[in-house]
């Protein structure tokens, strides 16, 4: 018995001293002041917590290939809402309406996703309602 008094205290211990994940307000990443709309071929899609992410090939006006990383909500909150992992591959074009990075880099956080070739949406947020 007193043996395994210590082995509970120090998995305790463990427990809480293990890292909360870092997670960030949209404001402090995102400009609400720098609306975006991209469509391009998704090149790649991070089905990860605490955000899904999507990334897309686009052309600028000037035609050169700009890549961008946009940011999703969590898998469960898309889930809930019909936005499975299947539902959008590499190659797929897609249309984004979002905000861009306070920092200017090509990141974005999602407002509205929908399939380009038949404009279903897959994911709309409350401010794009708004838009």
């Amino acid at each position: 018995m007193k043996s395994v008094l210590p082995v509970v205290v120090g998995s305790a211990w463990l427990l809480v001293a293990v890292p909360a994940a870092p997670h960030h307000a949209f404001s402090s990443e995102f400009d609400i002041n720098r609306p975006l709309e991209l469509t391009g071929a998704v090149t790649r899609v991070e089905w990860t917590n605490p955000h899904a992410w999507l990334y897309i090939e686009t052309e600028d006006d000037s035609g050169n290939v700009q890549n961008w990383a946009i940011e999703l909500v969590g898998i469960n909150f898309l889930f809930r809402r019909g936005f499975t992992r299947d539902k959008v591959q590499v190659g797929d074009v897609i249309n984004v309406r979002g905000y861009g990075a306070r920092n200017g880099s090509n990141n974005a956080n999602a407002a509205l996703v929908a399939l380009a070739n038949t404009g279903e949406v897959l994911w709309v947020s409350a401010r794009a309602e708004d838009d």
